[in-house]
């Protein structure tokens, strides 16, 4: 088994050196692969290099998480992702705004599978991917952008209390975004819990 996984690995590789040919294997495989990412924790580094994905900035071409890596902006040490239903639906969605806005490309994960599969891929060379919609988003900010929001904290921290306490269990708390741009308020899950897209597929 070991060598037929060996052999196959090369195979891909040789395939993915023509990016046509590429496209249409994966258009048949891809699923596979990202199975295979759940599944074979041996081999899961190297399967990551063949995984493809739209992203913000290629929402036609599917690319593959090292171009986007070389297209990250200076600063920049997470990769940023969001998962959902299909390309429309991520790309219209509230927590896509400020990151955006800001510059950082957001790769779109939009196959059911791919909340499997990132389960899996916390990192790719060595920077850590980073849901936009759990808790915990960074984004890299100045001291003055730092300031403003520590200031919006206080300035809320009332109007927060009062909605926490009408909405009660509904849910876990109430806080000031750094995430939105346009949109009132989103809702955000834990950054170790169940994604909302994962609740639906479930």
């Amino acid at each position: 088994r070991k060598n037929i996984v060996k052999k196959a690995l090369e195979l891909f590789e040789e395939v993915a050196e023509n990016k046509e040919d590429y496209k249409k294997f994966y258009e048949q495989f891809g699923k596979n692969l990202k199975l295979a990412m759940h599944e074979d924790s041996v081999n899961r580094k190297k399967l990551s290099d063949f995984l493809r994905f739209y992203t913000s900035e290629s929402t036609e071409e599917q690319v593959a998480l090292k171009e986007y890596i070389a297209r990250m902006k200076e600063g920049q040490k997470s990769i940023y992702y969001i998962t959902g239903e299909n390309k429309e639906q991520v790309t219209n969605s509230a927590f896509v705004e400020r990151v955006r806005k800001r510059g950082f490309e957001v790769v779109y994960m939009v196959d059911p599978i791919d909340e499997y599969c990132v389960q899996q891929l916390k990192e790719y060379d060595g920077h850590k991917l980073m849901a936009i919609t759990k808790e915990g988003l960074e984004l890299p900010e100045d001291e003055d952008t730092k300031k403003k929001f520590e200031e919006d904290k206080a300035k809320f921290e009332g109007l927060c209390s009062t909605m926490k306490d009408i909405l009660d269990k509904k849910v876990e708390k109430v806080s000031v975004s750094k995430r939105l741009e346009t949109s009132p308020c989103c809702i955000v899950t834990g950054e170790h819990g169940w994604s909302a897209n994962m609740e639906r597929i479930m």
